[in-house]
């Protein structure tokens, strides 16, 4: 065999193997399971602080925390994956990716956001909206509906000075699902049933 011909199929098979190693390889996202549970302190509905709601917190006893009495939503963000607490607080999800945040979402509490970072438990305390924030809202809604208005969630939540989730979530709070379904389409409205599908136990009335 012609030395020439040799050395050329050498150098090419080297130079594939060299471009090879060196291209960059996208790993696929892997999918996992993450568990965990969701916590609130009814004993700090009247923190006096405005969003997010902190104090007293490391001076509370472990036993004021405790599941909520409603389904808290557990959401994947950016998806359309979402599961709820059992009664005891519990929860189960999978999520696209180690990298993946989940959003926990209860009426009356803050939303809180947080990374998964690639843990397999990602346990949370609730804590409350405070209430100057929520007797704020208030003094902004009931009058509009006593006359029949729906206010404009962007125009509450800056007249307010809250994020625009804590406006809406109060709204719905005075509202419940049927007139908020109706009066602001396109809006989540959380569903507060256990993950076992039973309702909480002061759904009567057609509000979750």
């Amino acid at each position: 065999m012609n030395t020439t011909s040799q050395w050329c199929r050498l150098t090419a098979t080297g130079l594939f193997a060299v471009s090879f190693l060196l291209t960059p390889r996208v790993t696929p996202a892997q999918e996992m399971t993450v568990r965990g549970r969701v916590l609130y302190n009814p004993t700090m509905s009247d923190c006096r602080l405005e969003v997010p709601c902190t104090a007293g917190i490391a001076l509370t006893r472990p036993e004021d925390w405790k599941p909520a009495p409603a389904a808290v939503n557990v959401v994947v963000q950016g998806t359309d994956r979402v599961t709820k607490t059992n009664r005891e607080g519990y929860y189960e999800i999978s999520v696209p990716s180690r990298d993946a945040s989940l959003m926990f979402l209860y009426i009356g509490h803050d939303r809180l956001e947080v990374p998964v970072e690639g843990r397999a438990v990602v346990n949370v305390q609730l804590t409350p909206t405070p209430l100057p924030v929520v007797e704020r809202l208030l003094s902004l809604i009931m009058p509009r509906i006593h006359v029949g208005e729906y206010p404009d969630i962007d125009r509450l939540a800056a007249d307010a000075r809250v994020n625009r989730e804590t406006a809406r979530d109060i709204l719905w709070l005075v509202l419940g699902n049927r007139p908020m379904a109706q009066h602001y389409r396109g809006e989540f409205i959380p569903d507060y049933r256990f993950s076992d599908g039973s309702p909480r136990p002061d759904s009567a009335g057609g509000r979750p």
